[in-house]
């Protein structure tokens, strides 16, 4: 199967450049028909009479290996450390003039950044990585582009997009003999999957991305995939519950805690510290749905602890959302309030991200339930600016996501 960007068409896309190098934008041509596949054995050659070559090859080699660490570090929890080392592996192939060296790199750099949830910054290496990927006829970079392409639609809460850029990457990795690509292309199509609600084929995703996340070898990869899993169910339960069926909510529930419990302990045990943050404020939110305010206040808040002691601000927001609503039930407006602040603090790091105009709106809510009007006002105000500002950078994103995916269409 082909997969390619501007087959034949001569369309370009102006890719919004990494903000880590500060470089003009510049317009980028978004691939050819891929012309080889990098499983394919590479022809046979006897370097031994041109020792230029061979340093040139070895020094490739060596900044392909340092791009695949930095995502094993950043998988494993120490994301800036593995984010920091795929930048300083770009710049290395950037300064050779190396390109293949480039392209690993760049989609480290995007893996990275999806890891910590910076949506553009993942955005535009990943876009960088797609053009390079299609110059060079690199289909499996190509699709690790696509991958972090997806992920970032999503995050952006562009469901049509994503779900036709994940869909077509985890078609297209099945035949590509990469357990790793593979992995990350069903994860994020299973993820995809299970917010728009349609669980069976989600899980089917998830079931197939855990089976290559263990043919692969990661083990830490394997952990996300099993998180992805518990995520799953929590979705399920919480879909139970919006239909009033608590039989299946709570069926949804004690799966999802269950799997969670077994992953903190596997998280705390290899210090993956985003894991444990994640499936902790998840845990939160199934005690809340089975009744236990006071358990989900205490989860909830450890994870938003963890979370702020260890700098994992993108898990902070939502689970803030949570605390707080979780304090208002109980008529406890003043640590609902606080709550937020801290929500608030975390997503307007994150830029963009809905989360801020959601904050403020619940801010708002607190503060008319204090009786104070005129401060309600104000921050529902901001809360529509917020929204507005959102929706403006996330209409250029789909501008970009809609020309790729009109480039896929026109190769196949």
């Amino acid at each position: 199967m082909r997969i390619g960007l501007g087959h034949g068409n001569g369309s370009r896309i102006e890719s919004a450049r990494h903000r880590h190098w500060a470089q003009e934008g510049q317009p980028c041509h978004i691939g050819v028909t891929p012309t080889s596949r990098s499983s394919e054995p590479a022809p046979v050659v006897n370097q031994n009479h041109n020792p230029e070559k061979v340093n040139v090859a070895a020094a490739r080699d060596r900044l392909i290996a340092l791009s695949r660490e930095a995502v094993a570090i950043a998988i494993a929890g120490d994301i800036k450390r593995g984010l920091a080392q795929a930048i300083d592996a770009r710049r290395q192939a950037r300064d050779s003039g190396d390109a293949m060296g480039e392209l690993a790199a760049l989609n480290a750099c995007a893996r990275c950044h999806s890891l910590r949830n910076d949506s553009i910054a993942s955005l535009s290496a990943g876009t960088d990585a797609a053009a390079l990927a299609g110059r060079l006829g690199d289909v499996h970079a190509l699709a690790h582009a696509l991958c972090s392409i997806a992920n970032t639609a999503f995050v952006l809460q562009l469901m049509d997009e994503s779900r036709q850029i994940a869909a077509r990457t985890a078609a297209v990795s099945a035949g590509l003999r990469d357990d790793d690509l593979e992995c990350r292309a069903r994860q994020v199509y299973g993820v995809i999957l299970g917010d728009l609600g349609c669980f069976d084929e989600a899980a089917g995703e998830i079931a197939l991305a855990l089976a290559a996340a263990r043919r692969h070898g990661l083990a830490a990869l394997e952990y996300r995939v099993q998180a992805n899993a518990a995520s799953l169910a929590r979705k399920r339960a919480r879909f139970h519950a919006r239909q009033g069926d608590p039989q299946r909510m709570l069926a949804a529930a004690d799966e999802a805690m269950q799997e969670a419990a077994r992953i903190i302990v596997i998280a705390q045990q290899e210090k993956i510290q985003a894991l444990e943050i994640t499936m902790s404020a998840l845990q939160g939110e199934m005690l809340w749905l089975r009744g236990d305010t006071a358990g989900a206040i205490a989860r909830t808040s450890y994870a938003i602890a963890l979370a702020s002691r260890n700098r994992q601000f993108s898990n902070i927001p939502p689970a803030s959302l949570r605390l707080a609503s979780f304090h208002r039930t109980q008529g406890q407006i003043s640590l609902a309030r606080e709550a937020l602040q801290e929500g608030l603090h975390s997503a307007e790091s994150l830029r963009p991200t809905f989360r801020i105009a959601e904050i403020c709106e619940a801010i708002a809510a607190c503060e008319e339930a204090n009786g104070d009007g005129l401060a309600a006002m104000s921050w529902r105000d901001r809360a529509q600016e917020e929204q507005v500002s959102f929706s403006l950078e996330r209409e250029k994103a789909r501008g970009y996501l809609r020309r790729i995916i009109d480039e896929l269409n026109d190769c196949t």
